[in-house]
Formats: C-alpha cells, sequence, structure tokens
C-alpha cells in the first residue's frame, strides 16, 4: 500500500479557515457599519419631519394670531395708558402681500409651485415667509428645567449639539373663498352646524437638518372665517 504524503495539510487547511474568517469578519463590520449609518439616517429624518410639523402649527399659530389681532396699548391724549385692546386685523384673514424668498431649497422642495421666476410678479405671493428658525431655541426650556446633574451629563449635550442643527421654514399662502363649517353649541335635537364662507390659507413648511443635509418638506389648508 503506498502512504499518501500529507505533510503541510494541516497548515495550509489552517491558512484557508483563517482567510475565510477573516473574509466573514470583514463582512460583518461593513454590515454593522452600515446599519449604524442607516440608523443615524433614518433618525435624522424622522426628527426632520417632527421639526416641520412644528413648522406647520407655527404658520397656523400666525395666521391665528393676525386674525384674533394682536394687542397694542391704548394710550390718552397725554400719553398715559389707559388699557389695551386688539388690533384693527381682527377679523381680517390676512393677504398676499410679499413675494416668496424662492432662492430657499425649502421652496424648491414643493414641486406644485409653478411661480418662482426672478421678477417680483413671476413669484409666488404670500402672506408671509419665514426661514432659518432654530429649533433648539424653541425647546430650550425644556433643557432649562433639567436638575444640575441631568444638564451636565454628556447624553444630554450630545442631544442638544444634535438638535441646535435642526431649523424650520414656512410660508402662507391665501388661496381665495373656501367654506367654513361652524359648529353649533345647541343640544337640540333640530340643532345643525352653520356653512358660512371663510377664506383658505395654504401653510408650506420645511424640517431642515444641517442647514439642507435632510429636507422634509409638509403642507396642510387651514380655513379662517371670514
Amino acid at each position: 500500500m503506498i502512504k499518501k504524503n500529507e505533510k503541510g495539510f494541516a497548515l495550509v487547511l489552517s491558512l484557508i479557515l483563517l482567510m475565510v474568517m477573516s473574509l466573514m469578519g470583514g463582512s460583518l463590520v461593513v454590515i454593522s457599519s452600515s446599519d449604524h449609518k442607516a440608523n443615524n439616517s433614518s433618525d435624522e429624518y424622522q426628527q426632520a419631519f417632527y421639526v416641520a410639523e412644528t413648522g406647520l402649527l407655527e404658520g397656523e399659530k400666525d395666521l391665528i394670531n393676525y386674525f384674533m389681532g394682536a394687542w397694542v396699548v391704548v394710550k390718552d391724549d397725554e400719553g398715559n395708558t389707559v388699557g389695551n385692546e386688539r388690533s384693527p386685523t381682527r377679523g381680517l384673514p390676512p393677504s398676499n402681500s410679499i413675494s416668496a424668498d424662492t432662492s430657499t431649497a425649502c421652496y424648491k422642495s414643493f414641486k406644485n409651485i409653478t411661480l418662482h421666476g426672478s421678477d417680483p410678479s413671476d413669484k409666488l405671493q404670500v402672506v408671509k415667509h419665514i426661514k432659518g428658525i432654530s429649533f433648539y431655541e424653541l425647546i430650550e426650556p425644556i433643557f432649562d428645567e433639567l436638575n444640575d446633574i441631568e444638564a451636565d451629563s454628556k447624553e444630554v449635550e450630545r442631544e442638544k449639539e444634535i438638535l441646535e442643527k435642526y431649523t424650520y421654514e414656512y410660508f402662507m399662502v391665501n388661496i381665495g373663498k373656501a367654506p367654513y363649517r361652524e359648529s353649533g353649541s345647541s343640544i337640540a335635537s333640530t340643532s345643525v352646524d352653520i356653512v358660512q364662507e371663510g377664506t383658505a390659507f395654504r401653510i408650506y413648511a420645511c424640517g431642515i437638518y444641517n442647514e439642507d443635509d435632510v429636507i422634509i418638506p409638509l403642507e396642510s389648508v387651514m380655513v379662517l372665517p371670514g
């Protein structure tokens, strides 16, 4: 019987197994890194969505404040303060009085807007256009309520640094008359909701991360009476 020469076989097999394990380990590192990056990106998009919703709410609040009328100080002929009253805008829906800034990344994110020329007549006319508002400054009072130990933690500092990169932008457009349903407070069986003519506004808002790395555009419609 001829005996086969198996010298060095164990070494070759060990090298092959080592190479296979190295490739598997490298693949796991790449997959883990990709998953971590994807999770971070998903978090940024999710947070930007919430920031965009904040922009919509701020736009709605602006419209309501205008409609309700801001409080102004009333003085007599001698300059003495005699009280406060609502401004003359009370009960009047705002009109489109300015041109939107068509250069912002947020504005360009809304593909349904066709007016974006360089001349004022070619630009979208809006009620108001607010840009570059810090989301962190809006929620900063929440951090102020933390105790000293919580406020000095590295996790809180890291969260602040992340939130400081988020901003929001919004603009509102008066889009004309629309039905406005006013609910009655009577409990009588014959009571019905009253449909009146109101004014509709389209609100555009964006949540923005790190200037324009992530932009989430949202829009809504709000109807005011009158």
